[in-house]
């Protein structure tokens, strides 16, 4: 870690300090408008589909599913489910649903509304039912045998292989449960017509541009604190921090990194750091060439300086790599970043083994926006340094995925976010069943069997530590292969004004902003 480094992370903890000790000597105050500022801004809250991270603030504000997250601690912690219990199979899942509670259109939230929202993806005769709704496939749903209501409070899900992340992953977005009311009423309109049981309940809803919460005074939980959530959308990180100092948004995860200097200095806005839950890196297209060669990917794993990527492009936010796999998940492996490593010797040394002429011409693409400009002109030039010929490839959020998706790329920069404290969540991305519409087209890995098999038992083990040394195997097989190559851990800076209190620095540094708790100081 650079100097310049350390002591902006001492500040920023000391700022930290100070701020959750001017918190901690007041009471929680009822009331008040929050207004967060979001990068983007979907046409609906449908679940089924991804509509970007505005999208996925506003579901986790007003949504509620059978648990949530706890993202310090890696476990679920009661939602809809006030408890539950597993068989020793692990095959059977029986869930005992709080009485009393009701949606936000007034309906009652019974084990007969929960089965009929969860089944709406595999359901075409349910009227709400779209084709291609792809998100709810993170809910297993392959894998259930069956999923029934016993009573008004009891849920039962049985599956056909034990599932060992079954039960946080119906902490997604994709999992939250949707009232029958709406469904029947609004059919594959529900999207613009959002009826949950969380803690907000939608106001008003301007497709593209922000969604208008208000507390939801029935919530099985009590009333939230803040009266108002405004999730409004900016058109770039410069009008995010514009409407940050001018006292116009209150909380954001967008503003520019380089931003922070600035507002360290500033009466009205604090700056907290998030815990490493987003793992940064590119990935190499491993189907075509140069990148179907392992030497070629083990020198861009060795010409790249992630110091100076890490205090440059992301002005300091961000901890050292080691593997797909980040520090909080259960068996992340220190040793990987004794292969993730600046080392432009070994670099030379890997191109001149890869039999390929010099300058080896290298497209890197990138979504335009946010840091990844920066990092992509860092990374060619260390690229450039050792032997490339490096074209950086500027697209639009669209466009990138698209090519990806086409398998058009070479070296893709991109993150994964951990929408759930589980290491399958970032494993998955290796899976052969997603690998033609993969950043690494992995498909094409000898090794592609190999990986497959680790995820499927990692997935199917329940035994914590079984768990952990099958993770670690993966690890180094990745390592081994270099699909991925690793650009740090992003502890991203979270940006809120001084009025703002109790914020959750764990799930918010992944996108899973959790306003339940946050109130508003005079």
């Amino acid at each position: 870690m650079t100097r310049s480094r350390i002591l902006c992370s001492v500040l920023l903890i000391l700022l930290l300090l100070l701020s959750l000790g001017t918190g901690a000597a007041q009471d929680a105050q009822y009331g008040g408008t929050l207004v967060f500022g979001a990068e983007s801004m979907g046409d609906s809250f449908d679940i089924g589909f991804w509509h970007g991270f505005g999208g996925v603030h506003v579901i986790d504000t007003i949504g509620e599913g059978l648990v949530r997250a706890d993202f310090e601690n890696g476990g679920a912690l009661p939602g809809l489910a006030e408890s539950w219990e597993i068989s020793d199979d692990g095959l059977v899942y029986t869930f005992n649903i709080r009485e009393g509670m009701v949606f936000h259109d007034g309906e009652p939230v019974t084990a007969d509304a929960i089965v009929r929202s969860m089944k709406r993806p595999i359901n075409p005769d349910d009227p709400s039912y779209i084709e291609g709704m792809y998100m709810y496939g993170n809910q297993g749903t392959s894998n259930w045998e069956s999923l029934e209501a016993v009573d008004d409070h009891t849920v039962v899900l049985t599956l056909i292989q034990p599932n060992a992340t079954q039960l946080l992953v119906f902490s997604r977005p994709d999992g939250v449960i949707i009232s029958p009311k709406a469904l029947d009423e609004y059919g594959a309109e529900v999207g613009l017509n959002m009826s949950a049981a969380g803690p907000f309940k939608i106001d008003r809803f301007v497709p593209g541009q922000e969604a208008v919460l208000v507390a939801n005074e029935d919530y099985w939980a009590g009333r939230p604190y803040v009266d108002r959530v405004v999730i409004r959308a900016f058109p770039d990180e410069a009008a995010i921090l514009a409407a940050l100092e001018a006292g116009e948004i209150d909380m954001t995860l967008y503003a520019p990194f380089t931003s922070v200097p600035r507002l360290q200095d500033s009466e009205t806005i604090r700056v907290e750091v998030g815990a490493p839950l987003v793992n940064l890196f590119a990935g190499a297209n491993v189907a075509m060439a140069p990148l179907d060669n392992l030497h070629v990917r083990q020198a861009i794993n060795n010409a790249l300086d992630r110091e100076v990527l890490i205090e440059a492009g992301l002005n300091g936010f961000a901890e050292m790599p080691a593997s797909l796999i980040g520090p909080l998940d259960l068996g992340f492996d220190e040793a990987g970043r004794d292969v993730s490593v600046y080392d432009p010797d070994s670099a030379r040394a890997h191109l001149e083994a890869s039999g390929l002429d010099l300058p080896i011409p290298l497209e890197v693409a990138f979504e335009n926006n946010r840091f990844w400009p920066q990092l992509a002109e860092l990374i060619a030039a260390d690229l450039e340094a050792v032997g490339f010929d490096v074209t950086l490839d500027r697209l639009d959020t669209g466009s990138f995925w698209g090519k990806v998706g086409d398998g058009a790329t070479q070296l893709s920069i991109n993150q994964r976010s951990t929408f759930v404290p589980d290491p399958h969540g970032k494993a998955i991305l290796m899976a052969r069943a997603g690998a033609e519409g993969s950043q690494t087209q992995h498909q094409a890995l000898g090794a592609a069997d190999e990986l497959d098999a680790l995820i499927t038992a990692g997935i199917s083990t329940a035994d914590s530590d079984e768990r952990a040394a099958i993770y670690q195997e993966f690890q180094a097989l990745m390592l081994e292969q270099m699909p991925y190559i690793y650009i740090g851990y992003l502890t991203p800076p979270i940006f809120v004004n001084k009025r703002v209190q109790n914020v959750e620095t764990f799930g918010t540094a992944g996108g899973r902003i959790n306003l339940r708790g946050v109130w508003l100081s005079e």
